[in-house]
């Protein structure tokens, strides 16, 4: 069994290029260019520079991200998202903000609940999204807050000019936790439609690649060790091999506060109303798209090791899960395919690799 992990929660991912160009070929020039937006960073690699300028590469990123940021942002009361929390009944969206939450409410269903973008009342309960708390919330509280939670009451329509709908049955919609994913899709399909081949997206430390590395083998990802108060990129537990895959990993370990005399990790099972009982130190999921492992990834911290079997069943998933074990030492789960796609491993104290 192996494992991967970053910390998403400060949204950096350490990006290497291993393997080098074979004998007697050439490596293609690489553009280089980064930016803030939808409340994070984003990075860009991409070959070849002739057929993709910077310019043009700049300027398609930036309104990708615009339009995301447009219809799911949480941070501005014109998005899309925003405006259907203060409606009464069904707005019309873009089609791109449809898909979205058509998405969120497939893989709540296919877990059972785990993974629910209703859940920020229960955050907002329990100090999870600032605004800590000094007592532990009462039964009456938690109630009161499960009643504003559930994804079943979301509906996606269409209205008599068949334009697409969102009606959010009086929960508070947040897609935080596979928007970032579902932008590095999109702004991946945009670049290789104007001329990329080589290419690597980042966006909020969720990744997706293609083609080669500048150093003309596969793209690869190291991910940090899950010790509190590492800092990024310190200490990695692996590093992992994703050519032409999305990468995305969730943690805990440095979001964590104290409510009495008690300590609350950042993992909020929506299905009880409490943080996860055992939640998982980090999570990482290999997919075919950015938005399925960006997901999944939040989904498996609440389920842990329960969730392994869900995943498993899926062809287009691979995971990674690192657990705490009884005596407080990191112990891997993963998939059965997780194998290919690891490079190199190191649970112990190692350093960043070179």
């Amino acid at each position: 069994m192996n494992a991967t992990l970053r910390a998403r929660s400060l949204g950096w991912v350490v990006l290497l290029a291993a393997c080098g160009t074979p004998e007697g070929a050439s490596a293609p020039s690489y553009g280089a260019i980064q930016g803030q937006a939808l409340g994070t960073t984003w990075s860009v690699r991409w070959a070849p520079v002739e057929a993709l300028d910077a310019a043009t590469a700049q300027a398609t990123t930036d309104r990708v991200l615009a339009e995301v940021d447009a219809g799911m942002s949480t941070w501005r009361d014109d998005s899309e998202i925003m405006r259907v929390r203060a409606a009464d009944g069904p707005l019309p969206v873009s089609e791109d903000t449809a898909d979205v939450v058509r998405a969120a409410l497939v893989l709540a269903e296919a877990t059972g609940g785990a993974f629910d973008p209703t859940v920020k009342p229960l955050m907002d309960l329990w100090g999870l999204h600032g605004n800590p708390r000094s007592t532990w919330p009462s039964p009456d509280e938690i109630a009161q807050a499960r009643g504003a939670v559930g994804w079943e009451r979301v509906r996606v329509g269409r209205d008599a000019e068949g334009r697409p709908t969102l009606d959010d049955g009086g929960t508070v919609l947040d897609l935080s936790a596979i928007a970032k994913g579902h932008a590095v899709d999109r702004v991946m399909h945009a670049l290789v439609a104007e001329g990329a081949t080589e290419l690597l997206v980042e966006v909020g430390g969720e990744v997706r690649t293609a083609g080669r590395s500048p150093r003309g083998g596969a793209w690869t990802v190291g991910v940090d060790r899950p010790v509190p108060g590492s800092l990024p990129g310190q200490d990695f537990a692996a590093v992992v091999a994703a050519s032409n895959r999305a990468v995305a990993t969730s943690g805990n370990y440095r979001n964590a506060l104290s409510i009495g005399t008690r300590t609350v990790h950042h993992t909020m099972d929506p299905r009880t109303g409490h943080p996860a009982r055992n939640p998982a130190r980090s999570a990482t999921v290999i997919a075919t798209d950015t938005r399925a492992a960006d997901g999944w990834a939040t989904a498996l911290m609440v389920l842990g090791a329960e969730g392994l079997p869900l995943v498993e069943a899926r062809p287009d998933l691979e995971a990674w899960l690192l657990v705490e074990g009884p005596s407080g030492e990191i112990q891997p789960l993963a998939t059965s395919g997780m194998a290919t796609f690891l490079d190199r491993v190191a649970l112990e104290p190692s350093g960043p690799q070179d």
